[in-house]
């Protein structure tokens, strides 16, 4: 596909060349390695590629928006191509929805996932609207309005509530500029109450509910962006613009210039570090770049006031509530910590699972960026049904780990493991990766850590404070991966053979742990004490005290939640 450069951006270009080599004539879609690990019964040992709808619907729009004549007609073959495979019966629960892949029907997938009716939707919206008038099979048009009014019915039909972040605000785009393109104003007035239901929710919250995330507010701001670009609706347009600034500021204040990587704690995350090609990197680029840098109108800007978060190195500390506590019947809090040359965040109380980054540091190691970031293990792999509670002050952090009865393995939800699992290794690990060019690890040190590490300037140090575990105290280990680059400290709270866990019947599973990073040890005094079923742990320094209470006994998700406390910094 040819392109030239004048009036477009170089994004687009970018985007078209690497997708043009991916392109199947043969089955007018894009072949793409096997990344999905939800929904899909692929699995990528058996089915290393297969042709992913979305990214092809992505596909045929940049061709649409490069304005090349000959481009068109790969669009239109691309579109073609996905519009049946949407489910158009409405006697099934999944009509309005696409599969992720040709090679996989909706019947066959493992678990449909809803979120490609906004998915898919949003991209043929926008297909649509701005290009509607040059395609040249009137039957294509047609088919387009049809697919996009089933999946404005299928999305509001499911009708997400605001706390599904990035998804209600996708959702409010689809059924909002989707209606008008369609003329279905039932659809935009659905949009709108949707967007005012997202802003109510948010403004009393004082932030999103996916928060912090790298990928999802992104993706949010994208979204928000294509809502004030596209509507005619006045009120939607002012309340896209009154989130925005909110999504823009959560993101701004926790950049580290230092690092360019994103400062925890982090709601969900797809990958550690920043992805360079992504979303998340596009937003960075989008906050320093100057005003004038992108011609085009529909150009994704930073506020101007927020743009110096991105180039200032200072130091900054941020604590806010994350959740609906009355809502909930608790709460959790995220704290950010940023000096110069590190940053450190955490949440208050938060499942473990892969895309949660419940503690996790960034470092300037030598002008390059390590990580810090705390897991815990089942087989090599994050176990979901253990909960973290913490507690942090600037560079310190006491946290806890107890076992939830009712939750997930791997994933949270679709492979649920309810206190029943086999396991041959289980850990609590710190794990460094990124640059770990120099990082030097010890078991011990001369201020009675369990463990340091240099990095950088910087020095890591852990100390267990409390093992109250059926499993007995944790031996430690420094577990060198060289194949992923990534160097473990480890509590081994189990290493042996196969053996099955039932977690129903333990009587204690809890670990307490202080956190530090600094460039030098600090006269921190911790301790820790046991009464009646709970664990308690706390630090002391300068006269002022934190600490954290859990539950040692596995119980249901929500009743850790509520039972797990916190007591921040405070005079002793």
């Amino acid at each position: 596909m040819s392109a030239s450069a004048s009036g477009k951006g170089a994004d687009l270009w970018a985007n078209l060349a690497e997708r043009d080599a991916s392109y199947d004539p043969e089955v007018r879609l894009l072949v793409r390695p096997m990344t999905k690990t939800y929904h899909t019964s692929f699995r990528q040992e058996t089915q290393p590629y297969a042709h992913c709808l979305y990214s092809s619907a992505v596909y045929a729009l940049e061709l649409l928006d490069s304005g090349i004549p000959e481009n068109q007609a790969r669009a239109e073959d691309i579109l073609g191509a996905i519009l049946p495979m949407q489910d158009k019966n409405p006697d099934r629960p999944t009509c309005g929805i696409w599969p992720y892949f040709h090679e996989e029907p909706l019947e066959r997938m493992r678990e449909p996932d809803w979120n490609y009716a906004d998915f898919i939707g949003k991209k043929l919206v926008l297909a649509l609207k701005r290009h509607g008038d040059r395609l040249r099979s009137p039957a294509l048009k047609r088919e387009m309005a049809e697919a996009i009014e089933l999946a404005c019915h299928a999305i509001r039909k499911r009708d997400v509530g605001p706390a599904y972040t990035n998804i209600a605000v996708m959702g409010a785009f689809v059924t909002l500029v989707g209606g008008e393109v369609i003329g279905q104003m039932s659809y935009v007035e659905y949009g709108r109450n949707r967007l005012k239901r997202l802003y109510d929710y948010t403004l009393r919250l004082g932030t999103f509910v996916e928060f912090n995330s790298p990928t999802y507010t992104a993706i949010a701001i994208e979204e928000l962006n294509h809502i004030h670009a596209e509507t005619g609706d006045p009120e939607s347009i002012r309340l896209s613009e009154r989130l925005l600034y909110l999504a823009w500021k959560m993101a701004a204040e926790r950049y580290h210039p230092r690092t360019k990587e994103w400062a925890g704690p982090h709601s969900r995350a797809y990958s550690v570090m920043l992805d360079r090609s992504g979303a998340e990197n596009a937003l960075r680029r989008w906050g320093e770049e100057e005003e004038n840098d992108d011609p085009e109108p529909e150009a994704v800007r930073c506020p101007e006031e927020l743009r110096s978060y991105f180039r200032t190195e200072e130091e900054r500390c941020f604590r806010c509530p994350i959740l609906d506590e009355e809502e909930t019947g608790y709460q959790s809090y995220a704290t950010t910590y940023m000096t110069e040359e590190y940053c450190l965040g955490s949440f208050s109380k938060d499942m473990m699972w892969h895309q949660r980054r419940n503690l996790i540091a960034y470092v300037d190691n030598g002008g390059k960026p390590a990580y810090v970031l705390l897991r815990f293990l089942k087989d090599g792999k994050d176990f979901s049904s253990a909960v973290f509670t913490g507690v942090q002050d600037k560079s310190d952090i006491v946290f806890g780990i107890n076992m939830a009865l009712d939750y997930g393995d791997w994933h949270p939800v679709l492979d649920p493991a309810n206190g029943v699992f086999e396991a041959d290794d289980i850990r609590i690990r710190l794990e460094i990766g990124g640059n770990v060019r120099g990082v030097d690890v010890r078991l011990g040190d001369e201020a009675g850590f369990d463990a340091s590490a240099a990095i950088g300037d910087q020095t890591l140090r852990v100390k267990r404070l409390a093992s109250c575990s059926d499993k007995g105290i944790p031996r430690m280990a420094v577990a060198r991966s060289e194949k992923q680059g990534t160097i473990g400290i480890d509590y081994v709270i189990y290493s042996g053979p196969r053996e099955r866990f039932d977690l129903r019947t333990w009587e204690q599973a809890a670990w307490a742990i202080l956190f530090t990073l600094s460039p030098r040890a600090e006269e921190l005094q911790a301790g820790s004490d046991f009464r009646e079923g709970r664990l308690s742990a706390r630090c002391e320094k300068d006269g002022r005290m934190m600490g954290i209470r859990i539950p040692a006994k596995p119980d249901r998700l929500e009743r850790l939640y509520r039972y797990n406390e916190v007591s921040f910094m405070e005079e002793a």
